[in-house]
């Protein structure tokens, strides 16, 4: 087993091993993951365990046999694999009912069936529904791994039914090392990715490569919630900001992908008309899935920003204290915002960030026009808010 898992990840591997030691190892896991943290590999190498003949012990896999290769390559007919697809990014409900299929057909290497689901929380309430029935009467010998960020939003039937590991976030040490080793960044800019990533690797490739962007996102967020008065105006002109880079973004990537189309259909222009067809769909399909998933992270992140800055503001107003404050730079503003607002103010504030951004960010809701509500209806005193639910409600987001 690599060394960074078990250094990275020793809890989880003890909570497996003991399991496996006990003769206890459940058929269905789910591993939570703060994002980017091992989790993957950590499904591999129980998948090696379960297919190895033989293992050197628990979670030991030989990792020289056939079977241990063909896990390593994704190529082993007893692992199947299902990820989220297309525009929506979601387990698409046929591939889940192939995933069925495939775990319910005879092994064909003699040993376990193993059924692999990356990003669960994006399963589709009808396919989840299918999928539970298979889980409360697995056939013998299957075992599933369900892989999410978002443990919350698997279905509560489905959680059930399985066994959460947890995995931990990577040490602040961890994190600075590869940063130093991976990019080319200031001190001060390692220091706020180490600081905002809290440990999660996905979120630290994030930040690394527009640190500069972020940091000037953040600034303006602070500018608007001092501004009580006139915070509307301020609102409005960020929110339009950040609509419009999206806009350019998705223009970026049309265009992007005109041109890698156009290169695809001329490299393949000996080909059938029928057969080039269907190639150049399915790499459009695939482009398409990939930036409707970097575009989902990256509203995620503005409405991450928001709530990091207004839990730098709580921090301060508890503490008195800026030593645990995220956003450093900032640590005037914040101090000042801490006695600007309310502690019941900055909780509703957080609550309504949260109640908005899952629509936003999963549902396609116009981002402008969120971003530009939390940030105005924060600025408000408690009293004249308009309760955030029910306009959600009303407004069927």
């Amino acid at each position: 087993m690599s060394a960074r898992l078990e250094h990275d990840q020793a809890a989880a591997l003890a909570c497996l091993q003991r399991a496996i030691a006990r003769g206890r190892l459940p058929h269905a896991l789910v591993f939570a993951s703060p994002g980017d943290v091992g989790e993957t590999e950590l499904a591999q190498r129980l998948a090696q365990f379960l297919l190895c003949p033989q293992p050197r012990g628990p979670l030991e896999p030989c990792g020289t046999c056939d079977d241990c290769r063909q896990v390593l390559r994704a190529t082993h007919p007893d692992v199947h694999e299902v990820r989220p697809k297309g525009l929506l990014r979601a387990i698409k409900t046929d591939d889940m009912l192939e995933l069925i299929r495939q775990l319910q057909a005879t092994t064909l290497a003699g040993g376990a069936k193993i059924g692999i689901i990356h990003q669960a929380e994006t399963l589709r309430k009808e396919s989840a529904n299918r999928f539970l029935k298979t889980l409360e009467e697995p056939p013998p010998g299957t075992y599933f791994i369900l892989i999410t960020t978002r443990v919350e939003r698997l279905l509560p039937t489905i959680r059930s039914r399985c066994q959460v590991v947890r995995l931990q976030p990577l040490a602040s040490d961890v994190v600075r090392a590869r940063l130093t080793a991976q990019y080319s960044l200031a001190a001060e800019d390692v220091e706020l990715v180490c600081r905002v990533a809290r440990g999660r690797w996905c979120r630290a490739v994030q930040l690394a490569g527009q640190v500069e962007a972020y940091r000037a996102m953040v600034r303006r967020m602070g500018e608007v919630m001092r501004s009580r008065t006139d915070a509307c105006v301020q609102a409005v002109e960020l929110a339009r900001a950040l609509a419009q880079q999206s806009k350019e973004r998705r223009a970026a990537f049309d265009e992007q992908c005109r041109q890698e189309l156009k290169a695809r259909a001329q490299e393949w222009r000996d080909l059938d008309a029928g057969v080039r067809r269907e190639m150049l769909a399915a790499l459009e399909e695939e482009l398409k899935s990939a930036f409707a998933a970097a575009e989902r992270d990256e509203k995620a992140s503005i409405f991450e920003a928001l709530a990091d800055v207004w839990r730098d503001v709580w921090v301060v107003q508890r503490s008195g204290a800026g030593a645990h404050v995220l956003h450093q730079f900032m640590l005037p503003v914040i101090e000042a915002l801490a006695r600007t607002y309310s502690e019941d103010e900055i909780v509703r504030t957080l609550s309504d960030i949260n109640l908005v951004r899952g629509p936003t960010v999963y549902l396609n809701a116009r981002l402008d026009t969120a971003i530009q509500g939390l940030l105005a209806h924060a600025t408000l005193p408690l009293e004249p808010r308009v309760p955030l639910r029910g306009a959600l409600l009303a407004s069927r987001l």
